[in-house]
């Protein structure tokens, strides 16, 4: 015949005359790090943000290289909307892509685009006799400055561009415009988007 084991737990409670008080103080908290999680969540966000900041300045490249766009082609005329400011702008305007570092499918003012889809929109911009300096493209929508990209000049005869991405908003009155150094307004394209 199988023998029945019993299991006993003994427990130990205080005696009449202790307080439980007493044990309690007695007790020590101990904190253990885990530094080797702690570790790896710092270089998880230190790549994280290192990622962000890759692709946000991806924008601001200087753009005297061809910049291929995957929107299709649009030939539109252009009412000449550009303000010009200064004479080193032989000429300024807005566009669907950048091929060979010349714009392709002037856009027509005011400019339609759809509710559904994003769509890229560039400045371009043909200097003249600004060798050595430098000269800024900014985006405002509604007068607030939405990017900004620095294009240092190293040639006589320049032509560089600017991208901005257009997705739905309410907001709907842009500027695209060029300063220099000193932030002298050289040229401004105002327009206003209509979401179809």
């Amino acid at each position: 015949m199988e023998e029945k084991k019993n299991i006993v737990i003994k427990v130990k409670y205080p005696g009449t005359g202790k307080k439980v008080e007493q044990d309690i103080s007695q007790l020590k908290i101990i904190t253990e790090w885990n530094i080797k999680r702690i570790v790896l969540a710092f270089i998880g966000l230190v790549l994280f943000i290192g990622v962000l900041i890759f692709f946000f300045k991806l924008d601001t490249k200087n753009t005297d290289q061809p910049v291929q766009s995957a929107l299709p082609e649009k030939n539109i005329a252009i009412s000449d909307q550009s303000k010009e400011i200064n004479k080193s702008v032989i000429r300024s305007l807005l566009a669907f892509k950048i091929d060979n570092n010349e714009p392709v499918g002037e856009i027509s003012l005011p400019l339609k685009l759809s509710k559904k889809k994003s769509t890229s929109v560039y400045y371009y911009v043909e200097l003249t006799g600004m060798e050595g300096h430098s000269v800024y493209h900014e985006w405002l929508l509604d007068g607030a400055l939405i990017t900004r990209k620095k294009v240092n000049i190293s040639n006589s005869n320049w032509r560089t561009s600017s991208r901005q991405l257009f997705v739905y908003n309410d907001k709907t009155n842009w500027t695209a415009r060029l300063v220099d150094e000193t932030g002298r307004l050289l040229n401004e394209i105002q327009f206003n988007v209509i979401y179809e």
